[in-house]
Parts: structure tokens; C-alpha cells; sequence
């Protein structure tokens, strides 16, 4: 979530730093704005507004400057690797935000 007057740039890296422990250097590239209202689109909240950056890393172990309560606050269950072809097989319970994230991956 921004905080009032944060750039979607400036949230990234503060979201990636507590969330993930990723400090990002240069602006990565800002790939899709997205934002849906719809009441019920996810637990709290009637809808979002996201911006997507395309951010790559050399392999890391996950875990940011957030507490598990924190994270847990935040709706974060967990932290893993997903290939593109995993995000587009999986069938679990769990939701991508966007929801067809696996459409726009290949490209």
C-alpha cells in the first residue's frame, strides 16, 4: 500500500525492502498500471490500484525487514520463487494479484 504522496517508484522499493529484503538500485521498468473496483475483490478491501514493475535479481533468500505479525498484518502468508509456468499450472487456493498474472508473463 502507498503512503500518501509516495511515487509508485518509491513505494516499490520501500514495499521490496520490508517485505522481501530486496534494495533495488536504478528505476526498473514500469510495465502495467492496473486498477479495478469491484466490492469483495479481496478480503478489506473494494477494489485496488497497482503498479507493476519488471524487477530481476540474482537469486536471494527472502525475508525482509517486516515481522512475521507484520507480514501477517499486511496479508502475507508466505514468500517463495514461482517460474512462469508454475504461476500458470497452479490450481490451488491461493490468488495472483492480478488475477491472470500467467497472461501477460510470457510477453
Amino acid at each position: 500500500m502507498r503512503v500518501v504522496g509516495e511515487t509508485p517508484l518509491a513505494a516499490l522499493r520501500r514495499k521490496l525492502h520490508e517485505e522481501v529484503g530486496l534494495a533495488i538500485g536504478t528505476g526498473p521498468p514500469h510495465v502495467w498500471h492496473q486498477e479495478v473496483v469491484a466490492p469483495g475483490h479481496a478480503e478489506s478491501y473494494d477494489g485496488v490500484v497497482d503498479d507493476y514493475f519488471l524487477v530481476r535479481a540474482a537469486s536471494f533468500h527472502p525475508r525482509g525487514a517486516m515481522t512475521g505479525d507484520q507480514l501477517a498484518a499486511a496479508n502475507i502468508r508466505g514468500l517463495r520463487w514461482w517460474r512462469s509456468q508454475d504461476i500458470g499450472d497452479y490450481s490451488g487456493p491461493d490468488l495472483f494479484s492480478p488475477r491472470a498474472l500467467a497472461t501477460p508473463l510470457p510477453p
